[in-house]
């Protein structure tokens, strides 16, 4: 159930920043970063999704410690929300070690198929894809989830579960 927090405009506009710096996360950096490294910079796929993992991170490093502060300096409305949005990352860091844990098969399974038409092992682009699906349904899904975190932040609205779980102090 939502609830609505008693917030000045200032207060809900501070709410919105987490969900914007998730958003951005998930759009720019998983989806146009890595598309971008492909294209623009001719990387394989893989070098070009570890490095939108890795600079994915670090924003979900400054989330973390971002969130540490707003608990002692914010109000609660904007605590939450922060709270709220390092909660979010669970899905795609779950998704990122799948990912990792399905490419590293290949230095495990060894064949001797022939190699496909761009050069590449079969078994390593099966494995890489494999772990790419989930991976891009992780970030379709936290697009949503973060563009609704905006709209109910905007409005001063939390979930009631999470103001339970994080109470004022």
């Amino acid at each position: 159930m939502i609830i609505t927090l008693e917030a000045s405009a200032e207060e809900r506009r501070k709410a919105k920043a987490p969900h914007e710096l998730f958003t951005v996360n998930t759009v720019i950096v998983h989806l146009f970063f890595s598309l971008a490294m492909i294209k623009l910079f001719n990387m394989g796929m893989s070098l070009a999704i570890g490095s939108s993992i890795t600079l994915s991170i670090c924003i979900i490093i400054y989330t973390f410690f971002r969130t540490k502060k707003s608990k002692q300096d914010d109000p609660y409305l904007v605590y939450l929300h922060w709270q709220l949005s390092l909660n979010r990352y669970k899905l795609l860091i779950g998704a990122y070690v799948f990912y990792f844990l399905v490419n590293s098969l290949s230095l495990i399974i060894s064949t001797d198929a022939p190699a496909s038409m761009d050069g590449s092992n079969i078994m390593d682009s099966i494995l890489s894809l494999l772990g790419v699906v989930p991976l891009f349904f992780a970030v379709l899904i936290s697009v949503v989830l973060g563009s609704g975190s905006m709209f109910n932040a905007g409005r001063g609205e939390v979930d009631e579960k999470i103001s339970q779980k994080y109470p004022q102090t």
